[in-house]
């Protein structure tokens, strides 16, 4: 009897006890049901790494759209950053271009947050597309009629950092919108991954068709990378902030907890969020270190036309273009590696393992900065990529996880304009390269990020994130 008893229990069958001091049972056994055992999720059911684009079909079309956007902006960085040197010969230029780019969103980047919390950013990110592909277009039509200059391409940055200024804060915030917070982590990682994977071939093609066809081609391609990214992410449904909040249980349309009602105004939206940051040390300390190491590790791309022809391809316009493109190829493979391995890990533990990439980073910029030959360099960029994959994914997953949702964008806007901010410090690392060379200036840089990762270490905070 005892036997049978512990094997219905093994089965989950319902268990009795009995207590002596009910009343109303006087010593009858009272029924307890065990609870019952949840049903094994996706994550435990296989290999985690690919449940998000498994799971979410909207997830799978965003990617695809992913794809054009990512390959057209891919390609912008490599044959901007290549007319921009060629034209003028200068660092100081290439950091102008991209100063030109982010300024933008300093000043429109919070408000770009507010529209992606009220419209939906579905449409916000597709007209976006559609007007970087007329960008594109128009500047292919410059090239190919030999009209280009130097100025053109600071008109087209400062458009392009227009537009960015509301697409970014939007796509940002809508993954968590498509996958749900349980899967932000290995969202992230795939988009992360996505993204490298394109690094792998988009701007090798780029740095080719400059060297064959010419850098009208490159622009022309790019316009109609994003018209496939404008369509395919029709597929993808359409929300706004009344459908999410209905979504979320009405939480986004109640009353916050600061005591403001949702207001149609800008600016009082983007003083709600400011006071709901003063109450979130976490998201204020990891919106810091977004800006302090993306200041210091975005000059490693950005640099790369200029010292690839100064270091590396002995001035040759054509050899800087093809392997501009292989050198951030070559850093797409490491990147892949790392952006997998992010994928595939539990949610624990990532502010050690975002420590451990910034620490990767930083030793794969030193040794590329003392680099003078390519293959050496090539094999070097391979580790620095992954360490790059870990800190961009990372940074981002945690802001994304700890962020009430009814805020997702407005602190997306706020990583936007941070991203502004960071190209002042690419404008005077570019400064230094110009004055100093740009192995002492990315040495230089590599040492900086060092120096962050230890103190990040020593703070007890910022390393038992979780």
């Amino acid at each position: 009897m005892l036997r049978e008893m512990r094997f219905g229990a093994l089965k989950g069958a319902p268990l009795t006890t009995s207590d002596p001091n009910d009343d109303g049972g006087a010593g009858q056994a009272r029924p307890q049901v065990a609870p019952p055992r949840p049903e094994p999720d996706a994550a435990e059911r296989r290999f985690r790494t690919f449940d998000s684009l498994i799971d979410v079909p909207a997830f799978r079309w965003y990617m695809l759209s992913q794809v054009g956007n990512q390959s057209a902006q891919l390609m912008q960085m490599v044959v901007r950053g290549f007319l921009a040197y060629q034209l003028t010969g200068s660092f100081a230029a290439l950091g102008l271009v991209e100063l030109a780019a982010a300024g933008p969103r300093v000043f429109l980047a919070l408000y770009g947050g507010v529209v992606a919390d009220r419209a939906s950013r579905r449409v916000i990110i597709q007209v976006g597309q559609l007007l970087n592909a007329t960008l594109a277009a128009v500047l292919a039509a410059l090239l190919f009629a030999d009209m280009l200059h130097f100025g053109h391409l600071i008109v087209g940055s400062l458009v392009t950092g227009v537009l960015n200024s509301f697409i970014m804060p939007a796509r940002q915030s809508m993954i968590p919108e498509i996958v749900g917070t349980q899967r932000v982590m290995n969202a992230f990682a795939l988009n992360a991954f996505g993204m490298n994977m394109l690094r792998l071939g988009a701007p090798a093609l780029a740095g080719f068709l400059i060297a064959t066809v010419g850098s009208g081609w490159v622009f022309a391609l790019m316009a109609g990378l994003y018209v496939f990214a404008m369509a395919t992410l029709f597929q993808v449904p359409k929300t706004n902030a009344a459908s999410r909040a209905a979504a979320a249980g009405g939480a986004a349309a109640r009353p916050t907890g600061h005591g403001h009602a949702p207001s149609r105004s800008g600016m009082r939206e983007i003083k709600q969020a400011l006071v709901y940051l003063r109450g979130q040390p976490i998201l204020v300390t990891l919106l810091v270190l977004h800006c302090l190491i993306g200041m210091l590790a975005l000059p490693y791309q950005r640099l790369l036309p200029g010292f690839v022809d100064e270091v590396l391809s002995g001035g040759h316009p054509d050899r800087t273009a093809i392997l501009m493109g292989l050198l951030l190829s070559f850093t797409a493979v490491g990147a892949l590696a790392g952006s997998l391995l992010i994928a595939s890990l539990p949610s624990r533990n990532r502010g050690k393992l975002l420590i451990a990439s910034l620490v990767i980073f930083a030793i794969g910029l030193f040794a590329f900065s003392a680099s003078t030959t390519f293959w050496l360099s090539a094999g070097i960029v391979i580790v620095l990529g992954v360490g790059q994959a870990g800190r961009q994914s990372l940074i981002q997953i945690l802001i994304q996880s700890y962020v009430s949702d009814e805020y997702r964008g407005r602190i997306s806007s706020i990583i936007v304009l941070e991203d502004g901010i960071e190209s002042l410090g690419i404008f005077f690392i570019a400064l230094l390269a110009q004055a100093f060379g740009p192995q002492l200036a990315l040495g230089a840089v590599a040492i900086t990020l060092g120096s962050l990762a230890a103190w990040m270490w020593s703070t007890r905070s910022i390393r038992e994130l979780q």
